[in-house]
């Protein structure tokens, strides 16, 4: 007869699971007016959790995520956690293992598998296994260092995301035997704070790529770390500050070949925090994406991010072209993704704005920072780059007419560095004025009609007014949007009246992008032509 399990000794800090939901004992006693004993847990995820530790006014425990405590009574239920090897043979040795249950590498997939006996004894083969999954399992605690060493030597990558390792001790113990482990996977853990800088000998001396998202934790010593993936871990800084020093002085060492850095969706808000990243010495590739940065600040000292060639910052909260300007001062940055921050989708007047009242917010951020070639993930020509500037040249000089050099500098920091590149713009009365007459809002009914070829039939049409001000691009950008032809494929004409001989009709092509329409001599009731150039 088969002996009755009772529950499961717990402590303080231990990890459990309990109905395929894991968490930590934050509390064990008793919860008046209730009689015998509760368990107090905080659960790695909100949907388990239905308050904070408190019950009828009193706070029992406190969780990290508010939210996220409950009480349980014990339970033969609650699982505890196991060594990586008892773990490691119930997965891959277990003689009962069928096919339904057979897991793939890092995966964590139960897959249907054809000759299964054959992949099931290779799989069996612990000592000659290299990648090994075992996120969402009960691991908690290392082995015998030297029966595990003996046992599974080849192992170069390991997931334990999502165990029940508590402290940054057991994650070293488990993974000292593991000689050749050169990628670890611990996302979604929960380890205690730690109270003291850390000394794991050589445990982590050869890991390359640590992914380490949503564990709340950033402090182990890996000297061999070139990949690190630490997103979603609530961060509001980075490690602890001395108050009596400027939070930008204060550098992060240590990560000596670390050169990918991943620290989206966190609550970054102070660029001072970024810029203690700065002396990395060999950080290129770094993700702050879906934090709270408003403001930018530039380099304090030519060593600051001197390697750093991409730049993640999409959903922050960027609101002034000044930020903008000052990421133009990292020389070193080319490829930058800025999606989704205030300045990217304000629709009110801008200095630099093109004459229809929205800004060409892509133009102006190429214009304003001379040393990127890549701008949210598509490449910026030589020909992008002069379009932009002679743009950003011209609506700069115009909305500064009669500033002070100082005034102008403090507003378009490179428009001295374009006139030189470029020349200065005309900005006479004359030429004021001639604009000016220009820019009436003089509102032309367009039919913009989709054809193969000149002389084709229409394919789709579409009846809009436009101002004469409106430049050829932002033309082809609300034809984008109304005909779903994309504006670099596009090719636009009208037929005119030809002025020298009565009744004969020419194409005029609307070729330059910088143009306004009322440069064609285009009239009210004109039908454009969108021609697209692939057919």
């Amino acid at each position: 007869m088969a002996i009755k399990q009772g529950p499961p000794k717990l402590e303080l800090g231990q990890r459990i699971e309990l109905e395929y939901s894991r968490g930590t004992v934050r509390f064990l006693g008793a919860v008046p007016p209730t009689k015998g004993e509760w368990i107090g847990v905080e659960w790695d995820t909100e949907e388990r959790g239905k308050h904070s530790g408190e019950h009828n006014g009193t706070q029992y425990f406190t969780c990290k995520i508010p939210g996220t405590g409950s009480f349980t009574r014990p339970s033969p239920n609650i699982k505890v956690g196991q060594t990586l090897l008892e773990v490691l043979k119930e997965r891959y040795v277990d003689e009962e293992l069928t096919a339904e249950d057979l897991y793939l590498g890092e995966t964590n997939v139960k897959v249907d598998v054809y000759d299964f006996d054959r992949i099931k004894k290779k799989n069996s083969q612990l000592h000659l296994m290299q990648v090994v999954g075992l996120a969402n399992t009960n691991v908690s605690t290392a082995a015998d260092f030297e029966e595990t060493q003996k046992a599974c030597p080849e192992i170069q990558d390991l997931d334990l995301s999502s165990t029940l390792i508590a402290t940054w001790q057991d994650l070293a113990d488990i993974v000292a035997p593991l000689s050749k482990l050169t990628v670890l996977r611990i996302s979604r853990d929960r380890f205690h704070p730690l109270t003291v800088q850390p000394s794991f000998e050589y445990a982590f001396k050869n890991i390359r790529c640590l992914a380490m998202n949503r564990v709340n934790m950033l402090e182990p010593s890996l000297p061999n770390l070139e990949i690190l993936q630490f997103g979603f871990n609530l961060l509001t800084e980075l490690g602890k500050s001395d108050e009596s020093t400027p939070v930008a002085d204060q550098k992060i060492k240590g990560f000596a070949k670390l050169e990918d850095l991943h620290l989206e969706g966190n609550k970054l808000m102070d660029w001072n925090q970024i810029l203690r990243l700065s002396r990395l010495p060999k950080l290129k590739s770094l993700d702050l994406s879906e934090n709270r940065i408003a403001n930018v600040i530039g380099p304090q000292d030519p060593e600051d991010f001197k390697h750093l060639e991409s730049l993640r910052i999409n959903d922050n909260d960027l609101k002034e072209w000044s930020s903008i300007d000052q990421l133009g001062h990292y020389t070193s940055l080319k490829s930058l993704w800025i999606q989704n921050n205030p300045i990217m989708t304000q629709t009110a007047e801008d200095t630099t704005a093109d004459t229809s009242g929205k800004p060409d917010v892509r133009t102006i951020t190429i214009a304003r920072m001379a040393h990127i070639t890549q701008l949210n993930g598509t490449e910026i020509l030589t020909k992008n780059r002069i379009d932009a500037e002679l743009y950003y040249l011209k609506n700069a000089a115009l909305s500064t007419v009669g500033f002070e050099p100082a005034a102008i500098q403090a507003f378009h920091p490179r428009f001295e560095q374009l006139c030189e590149l470029h020349g200065r713009p005309d900005t006479s009365d004359e030429r004021r004025k001639a604009t000016s007459d220009l820019l009436k809002d003089r509102l032309l009914n367009i039919t913009f009609v989709t054809k193969d070829k000149v002389d084709g039939p229409v394919k789709t049409s579409v009846q809009r007014g436009v101002l004469g001000s409106m430049t050829v691009r932002n033309v082809k950008n609300l034809v984008q949007k109304l005909l779903r032809v994309p504006a670099m494929r596009q090719e636009l004409l009208f037929m005119a009246e030809d002025p020298v001989y009565a009744g004969v009709m020419h194409k005029v092509f609307l070729k330059d992008d910088l143009r306004m329409l009322s440069h064609y001599d285009i009239e009210d009731g004109t039908e454009v032509i969108v021609l697209n150039k692939t057919k």
